[in-house]
């Protein structure tokens, strides 16, 4: 490895972990000095190397000139400082809703900026590692609501790590940004994997339909007698009535219910397990099934719905991980 790519790597990983022991998981941030950091952009480095080179032929040429614009271009950078930290300064952010995802999807985070009196702050960046940067711009006093798309790597609660927030405005000479790492409640779920070399037509027990004509539990109602039929089934009382012959019919009782179970995914990972469940929880809820979801040491009874699917994908996103909740609401 390139000893300068070595340093530069060694120099990222030291403040990478500075920056996480100064940001810690939070349901609402306001922004001043404590949490802005502002640093020379690279047109900004850029500008101030002009500005040296400048000094330096004003003062061998001693060009009184060229000392004049120097110092006009340092005080428009000074000037820069000032505005440039205040495009953020004084706005309070906090998390509103965020949308629960299969794994691998892209979540919709939604955030309230607010600031107290109306201020335009423009091209204000806002961006979670790895997705995709949003440029908004931030005008009126009071909530202004904005969206975000935060990646998802892994199951279990949503936590697209560190929001980056960020301007070079006006000038675009500094660069002035924060960290933030919110709480959410939403959850990612697994990814579905498609399983249909098994059945997910597992039948359960307890209550369900009755079907059939020759059960032998529950009486299910009449039937006109056929020649060959026994006896024992005709319906003697409707007989003595004279509304003609007619057989009782019997059904036994067939539990409509599936039940995604734990156990019928043996032999493989639990994240294995848990994708093929999510995908037949999946297609049961498209079949309009009614089904109930079995892991280890808790079980969501059979039921059918909106409110029933994300109860079930919320249990197999969360299990095996500490309910540790966070600020944010969670949305279909």
């Amino acid at each position: 490895m390139n000893p300068l790519s070595a340093v530069r790597q060694a120099l990222r990983r030291r403040y990478r972990q500075w920056i996480d022991r100064r940001t810690q998981p939070e349901s609402e941030c306001y922004l001043n000095h404590r949490r802005l950091y502002i640093l020379p952009s690279k047109a900004g480095f850029g500008f101030l190397a002009l500005v040296g080179a400048l000094w330096w032929l004003a003062t061998n040429f001693e060009n009184n000139l060229i000392f004049m614009l120097c110092f006009l271009l340092l005080a428009l950078f000074v000037v820069s400082i000032h505005f440039t930290h205040g495009t953020l300064s004084g706005l309070r952010i906090k998390p509103v809703r965020a949308q629960s995802v299969f794994k691998g999807d892209a979540a919709a985070v939604e955030l309230s900026f607010s600031q107290v009196r109306a201020r335009c702050r423009e091209q204000v960046l806002l961006r979670f590692a790895g997705g995709e940067p949003l440029m908004v711009t931030l005008e009126k006093a009071g909530d202004t609501f904005v969206t975000v798309l935060a990646p998802t790597t892994r199951r279990g609660f949503l936590d697209p790590g560190l929001l980056t927030v960020e301007s070079v405005y006006p000038a675009g000479l500094l660069r002035v940004w924060t960290y933030i790492h919110f709480r959410f409640d939403a959850a990612v779920y697994p990814a579905p994997l498609s399983d249909r070399a098994r059945t997910s037509d597992r039948r359960g027990s307890g209550e369900g339909h009755y079907s059939g004509t020759s059960g032998s539990e529950d009486y299910v109602g009449l039937k006109t007698f056929e020649a060959g039929e026994s006896l024992r089934h005709v319906a003697w009382k409707q007989y003595a009535r004279e509304q003609g012959l007619w057989s009782k019919q019997y059904g036994d009782p067939v539990d409509s219910r599936v039940w995604v179970d734990w156990d019928e995914y043996a032999g493989m990972d639990t994240e294995q397990r848990l994708s093929r469940m999510t995908w037949q929880v999946c297609e049961c809820d498209a079949a309009g099934k009614v089904y109930g979801l079995r892991l280890p040491g808790t079980e969501l009874s059979p039921n059918q719905g909106l409110a029933h699917r994300q109860s079930a994908l919320r249990r197999l996103a969360l299990f095996g991980i500490d309910d540790e909740g966070g600020a944010a609401d969670e949305t279909p």
